[in-house]
């Protein structure tokens, strides 16, 4: 699963090309279609984060490096830039003990 929601009808419209066809993207239907995709992918993104969440525990987090601290927290829209190492696990244990 991307970070980028895909819902297909960008690659359906680069092969009609070779046809001079394409699929209005804002058409009604496939504006419903396209919400959905989003949201499936949206589901999926966050239950993800939540079974990583049960995985990690408090203590682990002084064994990672600082940069797999970094991708932790930036997967879950924790600001990472212009904070320390303490402040970056602190906030992550917050998020922790809310997501659990």
């Amino acid at each position: 699963m991307s970070l980028e929601p895909v819902t297909g009808f960008n690659i359906i419209n680069n092969i009609l090309k070779l046809f001079r066809v394409q699929i209005p993207i804002n058409a009604p239907i496939l504006n419903i279609i396209s919400k959905q995709f989003l949201c499936r992918e949206l589901n999926m993104y966050f239950s993800k984060l939540r079974k990583e969440d049960e995985t990690l525990s408090f203590d682990q987090l002084d064994k990672f490096s600082e940069e797999q601290i970094d991708a932790i927290c930036f997967k879950r829209g924790i600001e990472i830039d212009k904070q320390t190492l303490k402040s970056k696990k602190e906030d992550l244990k917050l998020w922790l003990s809310i997501s659990n």
